[in-house]
């Protein structure tokens, strides 16, 4: 894939996702942060899976690096996920019979990552989240918020270039710790929430209105927020 600098790293142009999104325009830079924040569940949801490759557009385009997801077969499709993403929902889904080190080395295991190379990786995020000295403790033996440090340093460990959080419950602290590294590493983060601390403490919040059928949706920002509107096209240059 094309990496020029010119180029955003993702952008979704007219996106359409019956029935919840019409007409979506969408820039993220390298780096950035983006909040999204309603106008329900469903439609953040939607979105989020949008472009992420998890399900194609009805109308319009979602590209990365300037390659349109929707032209990629399902086997390429499936290798930008793995290597590109990262995603953290909702539900953790550790695994309670593995360590940290463990459960945070696994998805790059099963993606073909060697073991050593991926408990590797798996150490120094951690060491990105404060748990390092907690490495060979099971999820049963961590705090909830140890868990929530955990289930993001998993989702980080590959440095993917972009992290998908769909409505993730998270405390402030953990959002902060995923922000503060995620910028360190030049990892653009879309997090989908309606909690209005996270959207403040994200620092760049986009709010998603859906409108009638077949008309552009808008998207709005604070006016005091440092983005900028062009032609429906938010700009989330970090």
């Amino acid at each position: 894939m094309s990496t020029a600098s010119t180029t955003p790293l993702l952008e979704a142009r007219n996106l359409t996702t019956l029935p919840q999104l019409f007409g979506v325009d969408f820039t993220l830079e390298r780096g950035a942060v983006a909040t999204l924040d309603g106008p329900t569940p469903e439609a953040r949801t939607a979105l989020v899976h949008a472009l992420a490759g998890l399900r194609h557009p009805d109308e319009g385009a979602v590209l990365l690096d300037g390659v349109r997801l929707d032209r990629l077969t399902d086997h390429e499709l499936s290798e930008v996920r793995r290597r590109d993403f990262g995603f953290l929902f909702s539900d953790g889904m550790l695994v309670p019979e593995l360590n940290a080190q463990e459960n945070c080395a696994l998805p790059q295991m099963l993606a073909g990552t060697d073991r050593a190379e991926a408990m590797a990786r798996a150490l120094r995020v951690l060491r990105d989240f404060g748990l390092d000295e907690m490495r060979e403790r099971f999820p049963g033996q961590l705090s909830a918020a140890q868990v929530q440090r955990l289930t993001v340093a998993r989702a980080m460990a590959h440095r993917p270039k972009v992290l998908f959080a769909d409505d993730p419950s998270l405390t402030e602290s953990t959002i902060s710790a995923l922000v503060d590294t995620a910028r360190e590493a030049e990892i653009a983060v879309v997090l989908a929430t309606a909690e209005p601390s996270l959207t403040v403490r994200a620092q760049r919040p986009v709010r998603l209105n859906t409108r009638a059928k077949r008309t552009r949706s808008a998207l709005s920002v604070p006016a005091q927020r440092p983005v900028r509107l062009s032609e429906g096209t938010l700009d989330l240059a970090a």
